[in-house]
C-alpha cells in the first residue's frame, strides 16, 4: 500500500468511528475487547492519536496515560485528537527518522501505517458494539495482517510474551502473500483478509476461517500468536 493510502483510511474510518460514538451509547459492551463499553474504546483511541503525535514529536518512547474525559465532552476530545494527528501526519516527512516500537527502518511512515490499523480494527470493534459488523477493506487488512508478521509477532516474541506452536499453518491470503504461524507447518488456513486479520487479534474465532488441518492445530496458533 501507498503512504497517501493509509492516511485515507485513518482519516476514513477515524471519522467513522467518531460518528460511531457520536450516536450510539457509550455503556454498549465491546465484544471484542472484553470489560469494556464504547466509552473505554473511545477513550483508549483518543489517547492513542495524541500519544502517536507526541512520540513522534519527541523522537522517543513516551508513557501513554489516560485521563478520564466527561461524556459530554468525549466526541470533542476526540475529534481534536483525530484533527490534530491527521495534520500533522500530512504535513510530515514520511522518510523523516523518529522512534516507533517497529523493527528497522524506523520511519514515520511506521505511523501512517500504525494510525491505519488502528482505527480500522478499532471502528470494528465500535460497530461490533452496537449490533452493525462491516468488514475491513480488504486491501487494507491484507496490509493488516503484513503488519502483525512484520511488526507485532517479532516483538511478541522478543519481548518473552509469545511462543509459537510447534504446530502451525501457512495463512494464504487472495493476493498470493502467505505467512507461516507456527514452527512446522502442517497445513494452511484460508479466507477474506478482513476474517484473518480479526481472527489474529482475537475479534473473530479461526471457525470463521476455510482450513485442511485439524481445527485445534489452527485454533492453538492463532490463540498465541499475539497478546491482544
Amino acid at each position: 500500500m501507498q503512504i497517501g493510502e493509509h492516511l485515507d483510511f485513518f482519516e476514513s474510518d477515524a471519522q467513522c468511528f467518531i460518528e460511531v460514538v457520536r450516536t450510539s451509547d457509550l455503556a454498549a459492551s465491546v465484544p471484542g475487547c472484553p470489560g469494556w463499553q464504547l466509552r473505554d474504546l473511545a477513550l483508549h483511541l483518543g489517547t492513542v492519536h495524541r500519544w502517536a503525535k507526541a512520540c513522534i514529536e519527541s523522537n522517543d518512547a513516551l508513557p501513554r496515560v489516560e485521563s478520564p474525559i466527561e461524556d459530554a465532552l468525549l466526541c470533542a476530545w476526540l475529534d481534536e485528537g483525530f484533527t490534530d494527528l491527521a495534520g500533522f501526519l500530512r504535513a510530515a516527512d514520511p522518510q523523516r527518522k523518529t522512534w516507533t516500537f517497529g523493527p528497522e527502518p524506523r520511519l514515520t511512515s511506521f505511523w501512517f501505517r500504525r494510525q491505519a490499523h488502528e482505527a480500522s480494527v478499532h471502528l470494528w470493534d465500535a460497530r461490533s458494539a452496537v449490533g452493525f459488523v462491516e468488514p475491513i477493506d480488504e486491501q487494507l487488512a491484507a496490509d493488516g495482517v503484513a503488519e502483525v508478521f512484520e511488526v507485532f509477532i517479532p516483538r511478541e516474541l522478543t519481548r518473552g510474551r509469545m511462543q509459537y506452536p510447534d504446530e502451525g499453518v501457512r495463512i494464504v491470503l487472495a493476493d498470493g502473500r502467505s505467512f507461516n504461524l507456527g514452527e512446522r507447518i502442517v497445513g494452511e488456513v484460508s479466507g477474506s483478509s478482513s476474517d484473518i486479520l480479526l481472527a489474529l487479534w482475537h475479534r473473530l474465532p479461526t471457525s470463521v476461517l476455510t482450513t485442511d488441518t485439524d481445527a485445534e492445530v489452527l485454533e492453538t496458533a492463532f490463540a498465541r500468536a499475539l497478546t491482544s
